[in-house]
C-alpha cells in the first residue's frame, strides 16, 4: 500500500494540475482588476521589448505649381527593454500536517492530502493577488514599487523620457470651490497626452480624506441635489456613494485598498487615468523558471511541489511573473486638496 505522501507522485500534483488549482480557486479580485483596465497576455521570454513610434502630423505650406514639395517628416521609433519581475513564494506540507487525515489502511488519502495542498495554495494565491493589485496601482501612478513599498521597480516617466504632469490642487478643503472646471482641465491634459488614441472614460480613484471633502463640495452637491436613483430624489445625499458616480466627465470612487498600514492610494490624493485606451495599460506574464515551462507562454500563476529529504513532507512553490506597464504615463494625473 502506498504511504500517505505517495499521492504526490500522481498526476494530480504535477505543475499543470497545481497551476490549474491556483487559477480556479474563487477569489475577490482587486478593484483595478475589476475595471478591466489592463490587457493580460503571456510571453515566452523573461524580458519584453516595447516599441514606441511617434505619429507625425505637420502643417503643409502651399507652393506654386511645379515648385519642390515639402519632405514628409520621418516617424521616430524607439525600443525599450523591460525585465519582467519575478515573485516566488514557498510553503510546505509536512507529514505532521496530514497525520490522522485517514485511518490506517484506507485508500482515500489522496482526497485528504489534496485538501491540505489546496488550502495552502489558496492562502498563497491571496499574496500573489494583492501583489498584482499593488503593482497595477503603481502603473496607474506611473511609478511601480516593489512589495517592500520603497524599492522602485520601474519609473515609467523616466523609462519613456517624459515629464510627469504637475499635481493638481483642487482646493477641496474649501467647500465653495467649483470642481467642474478642475475636472475639465484634467480631462484636457489626459486627452492631449493620449493624442489620437481613443478611450472610453476618465476614472478617478480617491483616498478617504479627499473623497470626504469632494462629496460635500457645494458644486458637487448642487449637481446632484435633484439626482434620482433607486431611492428617489435626493438619493445622492442620503446614500453611501463610495462605489462611485460620474461628475463633470469623470467617474469618481473611493478606493479602499490597504495592507496593514500601507494604503495603496494615500488618503490625501486621487489618481486620474483613462479607461478603454487600447494598449495603454498592460499586464505581461512571463513563464515560470521550471524546466517544463521553458519557452512556453507565460501564465498569471504557477505552482509546483517536490518531496523533502527523507519524505519529511512536500515543498510547494508558487510564483507569478507579471510586468505591469503604462505606455503613456503623461495620461496619469495626481490630484489633491484635502486639508
Amino acid at each position: 500500500m502506498p504511504g500517505v505522501l505517495d499521492v504526490f507522485e500522481g498526476n494530480a500534483f504535477n505543475v499543470t494540475s497545481l497551476t490549474d488549482a491556483i487559477n480556479n480557486i474563487p477569489h475577490k479580485p482587486g478593484r483595478v482588476g475589476e475595471l478591466g483596465l489592463f490587457s493580460n497576455k503571456g510571453v515566452t521570454n523573461r524580458s519584453v521589448i516595447i516599441e514606441e513610434r511617434d505619429g507625425v502630423l505637420q502643417l503643409l505650406v502651399s507652393k506654386p505649381y511645379g515648385a519642390p514639395a515639402d519632405v514628409n517628416k520621418k516617424q521616430d521609433r524607439r525600443a525599450r527593454n523591460f525585465l519582467v519581475p519575478h515573485f516566488p513564494l514557498d510553503d510546505s506540507v509536512l507529514a505532521a500536517e496530514v497525520q490522522g487525515i485517514r485511518a490506517f489502511g484506507s485508500q482515500s488519502e489522496t482526497e485528504g492530502v489534496a485538501q491540505v495542498v489546496t488550502n495552502k495554495i489558496a492562502s498563497m494565491r491571496q499574496s500573489h493577488e494583492v501583489t498584482l493589485e499593488w503593482l497595477r496601482i503603481g502603473a496607474i501612478k506611473g511609478v511601480v514599487f516593489d512589495g517592500d513599498t520603497t524599492t522602485v521597480l520601474y519609473d515609467y516617466f523616466n523609462e519613456f523620457g517624459v515629464r510627469k504632469q504637475a499635481d493638481q490642487d483642487w482646493d477641496m478643503h474649501t467647500a465653495a470651490t467649483e470642481q467642474a472646471p478642475m475636472c475639465t482641465a484634467a480631462i484636457r491634459l489626459v486627452e492631449e497626452a493620449l493624442g489620437g488614441t481613443p478611450y472610453d472614460h476618465i476614472h478617478c480613484l480617491m483616498g478617504n480624506d479627499v473623497w470626504d471633502k469632494f462629496i460635500v463640495n457645494t458644486s458637487v452637491k448642487t449637481a446632484y441635489e435633484r439626482w434620482v436613483g433607486l431611492t428617489g430624489v435626493g438619493g445622492f445625499l442620503r446614500e453611501d456613494m463610495r462605489k462611485g458616480f460620474p461628475f463633470a466627465g469623470i467617474f469618481f470612487e473611493n478606493y479602499r485598498g490597504k495592507i496593514a498600514s500601507t494604503s495603496f492610494i494615500a488618503a490625501t490624493e486621487g489618481r486620474l487615468f483613462p479607461v478603454g485606451a487600447p494598449g495603454l495599460f498592460q499586464t505581461i506574464n512571463a513563464p515560470a523558471d521550471y524546466m517544463e515551462t521553458v519557452n512556453t507562454i507565460g501564465l498569471p500563476f504557477y505552482a509546483k511541489q517536490e518531496r523533502m529529504a527523507f519524505d519529511k513532507g512536500i515543498s510547494i512553490n508558487t510564483q507569478s511573473n507579471p510586468l505591469n506597464i503604462c505606455t503613456k504615463p503623461r495620461t496619469l494625473i495626481r490630484i489633491y486638496g484635502a486639508a
